[in-house]
């Protein structure tokens, strides 16, 4: 269908049908053919059945940590421990060699304990 122009009082106005148009972009607008690679094997496929229990699923039940974690008691005990031993450091209280010494205490404390608590968590 053409345009067509009409003149409503002095302003031309511009009126034109519907037609339709295909898009062709060089596209198939087609499903591209399914390639199969392997059979499957195994269980034999049946189709999905609803199960009704009578309740409806819930994530609201208490979540438990892997393994137990530390109090805040003894994180600040901690934390009070090495910061007087960084303090003693710096003063010269405790001498260079004594501080190496309890700082690969300290590391070997930390990789056997998180050798021990990744046991703990896989069993």
């Amino acid at each position: 269908m053409l345009p067509i122009l009409l003149s409503v009082t002095t302003m031309p106005v511009l009126l034109a049908g519907c037609n339709s148009f295909a898009l062709d972009d060089g596209i198939p607008n087609t499903a591209p053919q399914a390639t199969i690679v392997s059979v499957a094997s195994g269980a034999e496929r049946r189709p999905m059945a609803r199960r009704d229990t009578g309740t409806y699923p819930t994530f609201d039940g208490p979540l438990t940590a892997a393994n137990t974690q530390i109090a805040d008691e003894e994180a600040a005990t901690t934390e009070a421990g090495l910061s007087a031993l960084a303090n003693a450091r710096a003063n010269g209280h405790v001498s260079e060699a004594e501080y190496q010494r309890r700082v690969a205490e300290l590391r070997r404390l930390a990789a056997q304990h998180g050798a021990e608590a990744e046991a703990d968590i896989a069993n």
